[in-house]
């Protein structure tokens, strides 16, 4: 029978539920047997001795809470009854050396990749247009509609066909039919197919900074594009600058620079109070971007070692199953990679979801 609940350091007093448990149900456990005072949903913990108020609550072998009010043995944690408490900082007491995974099943393994010029290897060939100063985001959103509609990266019409349809039933009186009209797909009219075969799609970026602000905000929002710029999943970027902003368009170059000295990617940059106009600047940006468009689609996917990968680790949506599960599977993801030479980072800090 496979086990109903966990208890993950012996110095724990607590026990988490595996699936869910119901009240005045009998759990056996290392040779002891609880009672449970209430249901317990699957990821929650339940006490293994009755804690009086301000009992502290051990999990993964430290204190993680004070009781809130007495909890007798087989009760429930809730965040009603328990109050969160976290062990104090103390600096590091020993030494720890990591030890490799064993790797050999990895060793010949590859993916197919964009190798780019400085090394990096993408797992997408994106085009990005980002702004330099808020001011362009409207443009931006242009640029957006023109290029998804008529490259076919956006989403399928048939989803503004069927608005189209609901609108003019309402509107000719038909209110019944709306409650069942189904969308089917017309083949006068089909989903545009992609132009360019080797381009994943084309991303559009906002924001609401570069124009005031201090010399420190507009550099530091200048190296955050020059980052975007850089990745390896990008192909190359069309940068949209009014011209009078604080973050200017030497400043991203400069940036850039640091993260790469010698980037070979299309870069387009269009400033519009050198452009005369909007719409000139609109189209020198449209013109430009699908030039560039047009190089990047010459990438070709090459097959590439494990150890060009470089993977982004976030939280996908904690529960409390996340410390148990998940943080160890990619932890043990990350190691093996490690180990075969590729690198991953942790852009977000696992926390101790779900202790109630």
């Amino acid at each position: 029978m496979p086990n109903k609940v966990l208890k993950l350091d012996p110095q724990d007093n607590v026990l988490i539920a595996l699936s869910d448990l119901r009240k005045g149900e009998q759990i056996l456990f290392d040779s002891r047997t609880f009672t449970l005072e209430s249901d317990v949903p699957a990821k929650h913990k339940f006490a293994t001795e009755d804690l009086a108020l301000g009992s502290t609550v051990r999990m993964y072998g430290v204190p993680v809470g004070k009781a809130a009010e007495p909890i007798r043995r087989g009760g429930l944690l809730t965040t009603r009854n328990l109050h969160h408490q976290a062990v104090s900082f103390h600096e590091k007491t020993s030494d720890f050396r990591w030890t490799p995974p064993d790797v050999s099943r990895w060793r010949h393994r590859e993916f197919l990749g964009y190798r780019r010029s400085d090394g990096q290897v993408g797992t997408r060939n994106y085009w990005i247009v980002v702004p330099l100063v808020f001011c362009e985001n409207r443009n931006i959103g242009v640029l957006k509609q023109a290029f998804q509609e008529e490259l076919g990266f956006a989403p399928p019409q048939l989803y503004r066909r069927q608005v189209a349809d609901l609108a003019r039933l309402y509107q000719e009186g038909r209110t019944e039919e709306i409650k069942t009209h189904v969308l089917t797909a017309d083949p006068l009219n089909p989903q545009r197919s992609k132009i360019f075969k080797n381009i994943d799609g084309i991303r559009f970026l906002l924001h609401e900074g570069g124009c005031g602000g201090t010399r420190e905000d507009s550099t530091n929002l200048c190296g955050l594009i020059a980052g975007y710029i850089n990745h390896p999943n990008v192909a190359g970027a069309t940068v949209l600058s009014l011209g009078c902003q604080n973050a200017q368009v030497a400043i991203l170059r400069q940036e850039l620079r640091k993260r790469n000295p010698n980037c070979d990617k299309p870069l387009v940059v269009v400033e519009q109070q050198h452009s005369g106009t909007e719409a000139a600047m609109l189209a020198e940006a449209i013109r430009g971007t699908f030039l560039g468009l047009m190089k990047a689609n010459e990438a070709q996917r090459a097959s590439t070692p494990l150890s060009g990968l470089c993977v982004g680790l976030k939280c996908g949506g904690s529960d409390g199953f996340s410390g148990l599960s998940a943080n160890p599977a990619i932890g043990h993801t990350s190691d093996i990679l490690a180990a075969l030479g590729g690198r991953t980072i942790l852009s977000e800090f696992p926390e101790l979801c779900g202790v109630e």
